[in-house]
């Protein structure tokens, strides 16, 4: 629980939480919102009852306490059914590190690594349906047919593309098992029927990208298509590819037949991303992203890990575990396949031990240890002085979660904590309960709300649409600078404009691009402006004297065939006169952190 709430710290409504926001606003209050570009032409909500679940309990709490309290549900949810698939998986000596593996390692994944992890700190879908799979597979596992597909039911009416990544994984497994698994294959006839019949969502299985469709797609979700993904993402890809690859051949039981079947789910959903997707451009499966399977791929390497560490430090095979934590940290550094050969080393490792005197065994091992010294050395530096940047303050930057978040320190932590926990008496144990378990336990709780400064703000003014000093009309549609869905929706409960994170439904509906894409034209010499202003790499002075300029001011509010934003929110001091301001205080100096300044475009385009 502790090291959950360390590593797991709640990071407010944003990233995707900020369109589920959205969506929980629109069951609410469609006749605000329904103009709302991300809502006007439809988007993934239609294929989720999270949005509607969200509508209800916005009207019996405000969203921000839904959001924190639902994010903690959903992490306890995720942990609990890690828990249960593992004590079904692993034998009792191995599954507290393999648990501890699956929250202390890094849980990105997929394309344009960093966007996607799972047992995420905020919360959307995908929290609540990894952990329902979870509980499906540890089910499953006991032969316990109906609470398996009962959970994996449910996880489907929350987040269908992770519940169908789930289902790839089980359907391998069970195709191990007994070939005649392979006639349910035969489901996906009335399927390809219904989409020839045109029956939606069905005929996306039939509808070809266009080319403009596609090129939109390319520049703002690049994920969707594998062969557009970044080198660093193909890296952790093949190192989860290898960790499985070992546990298999290594884990000939129970545990290794799952891995066995996430390594075909993975090569299925890869697969048929890259030929549907990448080559035929084919609107159903790019909405489907097959390739998310990789989140459960990688949750099962990350608990391979787990148990590979466990393993080494309880056979006094430290040099070996020294040389794995190399390649972990080779793989995360971002250098390149370099990690490759130590794996490879670490895999045959028993016949190198073999040929080797034990005396250069030990000096590998301080080698190997040092290596890691130097990796955290280097990444202390790094964060010491984005810390310093910070004002030495914990509440701008915690340094105290990334130093854990380092791929090794929260492992090398608890498995040391582990071993000294075995070594001590009972009431020992008591003793080191209540005087270091508890008040760990204690500061992740008071830790855990991490949201920054901007975010709590935000959240604090939910639904004051007089914030700027006057009510700001229920049909405005309001563009908020620095990308913010979250200033329009959550603070103003008006709709906006246009922000990148819109773009995020132009998978499930053409028009969604086609809209952007115009009112992208308007602003995107203020867009440009606004990002040469916030560049650091600029003296504070320069970026305390910048502004948008007239032109772009007029360009944005110009009167036309297109829609206008009603309302511009910036945080420059422009010459034009703002209607209303909104100053954020930081709560530690009493300073002014950040002022909003609200511009109408009626003024500025004089009609």
């Amino acid at each position: 629980m502790a090291a959950l709430l360390h590593l797991r710290r709640y990071a407010g409504i944003n990233h995707d939480a900020v369109l589920y926001l959205g969506q929980g606003l629109l069951q609410r209050w469609p006749e605000i919102f329904g103009v709302d570009p991300f809502f006007a032409f439809g988007s993934q909500e239609k294929y989720s009852l999270f949005p509607k679940l969200l509508g209800v309990l916005f009207g019996l709490a405000d969203p921000p306490t839904v959001f924190l309290y639902g994010t903690l549900a959903g992490l306890l949810l995720f942990a609990a059914a890690s828990w249960y698939l593992l004590l079904a998986l692993l034998p009792p000596g191995q599954r507290y590190m393999a648990w501890l593996g699956s929250i202390v390692l890094p849980s990105l994944y997929g394309g344009m690594s960093g966007m996607f992890g799972y047992s995420e700190q905020f919360l959307t879908p995908r929290l609540i349906t990894e952990g329902l799979v979870l509980l499906s597979i540890g089910s499953l596992v006991r032969s316990h047919w109906v609470p398996a597909i009962a959970a994996l039911l449910v996880a489907a009416l929350f987040h269908p593309l992770q519940a169908v990544a789930g289902l790839l994984v089980i359907w391998s497994w069970l195709v191990i098992r007994d070939r005649r698994w392979l006639y349910l294959l035969l489901a996906v006839v009335p399927l390809l029927l219904a989409g020839w019949y045109g029956i939606p969502p069905f005929r996306g299985f039939f509808t070809q990208i266009d080319q403009e469709w596609l090129s939109s797609l390319k520049e703002f979700s690049r994920q969707l298509f594998v062969s557009m993904w970044n080198p660093a993402d193909y890296n952790l890809l093949a190192f989860d590819l290898l960790v499985a690859l070992y546990a298999v051949r290594k884990f000939p039981d129970l545990f290794g037949n799952w891995m066995a079947a996430a390594i075909v789910g993975l090569a299925i959903g890869l697969a048929s991303s890259l030929i549907l997707v990448d080559i035929l451009h084919l609107a159903l499966p790019a909405a489907l992203q097959l390739w998310r399977v990789h989140w459960l791929v990688h949750w099962f390497a990350m608990v391979a890990l787990g148990v590979l560490f466990f393993r080494d430090a309880s056979s006094d095979g430290w040099p070996r575990m020294m040389l794995l934590a190399v390649a972990i940290l080779l793989a995360w550094a971002g250098i390149f396949w370099l990690w490759i050969p130590a794996f490879v080393c670490y895999w045959i490792w028993p016949r190198l031990i073999c040929r080797i005197p034990r005396r250069a065994v030990f000096l590998l091992g301080i080698g190997f240890a040092l290596g890691c010294v130097f990796f955290f050395i280097n990444y202390l530096t790094t964060e010491l002085l984005r810390f310093r940047l910070a004002h030495y303050r914990l509440d701008l930057y915690a340094i105290d979660r990334r130093l854990l978040a380092f791929p090794i320190t929260g492992t090398a932590l608890l498995l040391s904590a582990v071993f000294l926990w075995r070594s001590l008496q009972f009431h020992l144990r008591a003793v080191a309960t209540v005087l270091i378990l508890m008040p760990v336990l204690v500061i992740g709780v008071i830790r855990w709300d991490s949201r920054p400064l901007l975010n709590k703000a935000f959240e604090d003014a939910v639904f004051r649409s007089d914030i700027f000093g006057f009510e700001v009309p229920e049909a405005a549609q309001v563009y908020w600078n620095a990308d913010s869905l979250t200033g329009p929706w959550l603070v103003l409960r008006r709709a906006s404009y246009f922000s990148p994170g819109q773009l995020a439904g132009g998978v499930f509906n053409r028009a969604t691009l086609v809209e952007s894409g115009e009112r992208i034209d308007r602003l995107r010499p203020l867009i440009e402006q606004s990002m040469w202003c916030t560049d650091r790499s600029h003296s504070s002075e320069e970026r305390a004297r910048c502004h948008i300029d007239s032109t772009a001011m007029r360009q944005a509010c110009a009167g036309g065939s297109d829609r206008r934003p009603d309302y511009l929110v910036l945080e420059f001091n422009q010459p034009e006169r703002a209607i209303g301001t909104w100053e954020i205080i930081d709560p530690v100096t009493g300073a002014v952190a950040t002022t909003f300044r609200m511009f109408s475009c009626a003024d500025i385009d004089g009609g």
